[in-house]
């Protein structure tokens, strides 16, 4: 049900205008993630691939170590010699001293290795053990028998510059407590790791753009979406009426409905007519039903303007076929072209233009003399001569007393009016209706013109009934129901 709306029909929690402003709630977020759920599995794909493919690609390297012991001589004289304090502070110090120059020149000599000693330092590392004195000496090397006989020759040449340098005075020794022996497991590369790593970075950056991608984004491409930024309900959802061409028998209707000849556009137009079993009207009287709930506890007599951002949004059309299903739901309605500027109402029902609207506000015609009635229970007032200011002729008393003059004649008297966001006329009829429905293509309206448009006609204090969104292609049908995509746009 859409009635017990706030005013202006805002849905319950949402902002009068759909400001970009309000805050982003937990529903939000859950809703931009399902949408763009494809840019973060594909970031953890892409993130994922380049993880394992460097995991394959890479060589591994394994890693060999040993444990050299910091201590005294036995035949020091004990009260010059070294406490265990001292000794543990010195083994910081010669933990220090394995990663030197002179240390990996030994061992590259003692190995006759034909690697610099820049090289060997790049791949080695020492640090003493925490309260001990004990210094751990680590080599790796995609050769797991290189890595071990390297760092086995770097504690010995180490264990050798020690002796040299100590003399009987400290007493200090270096030995190999614990040699090294070949390392089975390579270090690196870790798949598993890395593949934890990737799934994590894929994942925020996938969500992170997915975010990036919907702040730019400036289309929408759902009901839901129409809602959350125009502030209003959304009445209707019609397919693109293209889907309804080649249907058999449509201008045969036609001409049989109207009797008259119509052209191939109009029966595309008119698929209220020329096709009524199909999901075009069947949408049509969905916003019909729609629309009397939302005005069901306004006064019986309606007057609603149907207005758009921009051209070729569906205006006239949606228009033309509304007042249809409205007859045939026998309510008495009344279409007013009230485009001066590019009237084409007149040629959706095959109509001529020659008197309308123009004749009866400057006096010359009565609208009875010049509404013409295709459809039972429906009237059209086509725009007729187009004046050389519009905004001027909406402005004037005559158009005021013509909506009072024919108000109580009708139950709906629906208003074709020009883009809002080309020209005013919009803005100066708003005041003067009972609700406005706005008119949003599903392919080309962009968010910044929905806000705009919602802004302009709160501004001079009309009531927005709803938006309906046009041009959305159906994605599912089966027997008895039609189902329509809006994200996708796409039949399926």
């Amino acid at each position: 049900m859409l009635t017990n709306r706030p005013p202006h029909g805002t849905p319950q929690g949402a902002s009068p205008l759909g400001s970009e402003d309000e805050l982003v709630s937990l529903k939000d977020l859950v809703r931009t993630l399902k949408k763009r759920i494809w840019v973060v599995l594909l970031a953890i794909v892409l993130i994922e691939a380049l993880a394992v493919s460097s995991s394959l690609l890479e060589a591994p390297r394994y890693e060999a170590s040993i444990k050299i012991l910091v201590g005294q001589r036995s035949d020091v004289n004990p009260t010059i010699a070294p406490s265990v304090l001292d000794l543990q502070q010195l083994t910081l110090t010669m933990a220090q001293a394995v990663n030197t120059r002179p240390v990996a020149e030994a061992a590259t000599r003692r190995l006759n290795l034909s690697m610099t000693p820049e090289n060997l330092l790049a791949n080695l590392d020492s640090e003493a053990l925490e309260e001990t004195q004990f210094i751990e000496v680590t080599y790796t090397d995609s050769d797991p028998q290189r890595a071990q006989r390297v760092v086995n020759a770097i504690g010995e040449a180490f264990s050798e510059q020690v002796s040299k340098v100590s003399l009987s005075a400290n007493a200090v020794t270096a030995t190999v407590w614990e040699r090294a022996t070949v390392p089975e497991v390579p270090i690196s590369p870790d798949p598993v790791r890395r593949a934890f790593l990737g799934l994590l970075i894929g994942v925020i950056l996938g969500v992170g753009l997915a975010f990036v991608l919907e702040i730019l984004d400036d289309s929408w491409r759902s009901p839901e979406e129409a809602e959350q930024i125009s502030g209003v309900l959304t009445l209707g959802v019609i397919p693109a009426l293209g889907l309804q061409r080649g249907k058999k028998g449509g201008s045969a209707q036609m001409t049989r409905l109207l009797g008259r000849s119509q052209s191939e556009d109009s029966s595309d137009w008119l698929v209220t007519i020329s096709d009524p079993s199909g999901a075009a009207s069947e949408a049509y009287r969905s916003l019909r039903t729609n629309l009397f709930y939302s005005i069901a506890d306004d006064p019986p007599n309606k007057v609603i303007l149907l207005a758009g951002p921009s051209s070729r949004m569906g205006k006239s059309t949606t228009c033309a076929n509304l007042g249809v299903v409205l007859a045939q739901a026998d309510r008495s309605t009344l279409i007013v072209d009230c485009d001066l500027r590019n009237p084409v109402l007149h040629k959706v029902f095959g109509l001529g233009n020659s008197y309308g609207l123009m004749n009866v506000l400057a006096g010359e015609r009565k609208p009875e003399e010049v509404w013409q009635e295709p459809v039972e229970g429906l009237r059209v007032l086509t725009a007729g001569p187009l004046p050389p200011h519009p905004a001027e002729v909406l402005t004037s008393q005559p158009l005021t007393r013509f909506l009072e003059q024919i108000r109580p004649k009708f139950d709906y008297v629906l208003l074709d009016a020009p883009p809002t966001q080309l020209v005013s006329d919009p803005t100066i009829l708003a005041p003067q209706v009972d609700g406005v429905l706005l008119l949003l293509d599903a392919q080309s309206t962009r968010k910044g013109s929905v806000r705009q448009a919602i802004r302009g006609l709160e501004a001079v204090g009309a009531n927005v009934l709803g938006t309906v969104m046009t041009n959305v292609h159906y994605a599912r049908v089966d027997r008895n129901y039609r189902h329509y995509d809006a994200y996708t746009h796409k039949e399926l």
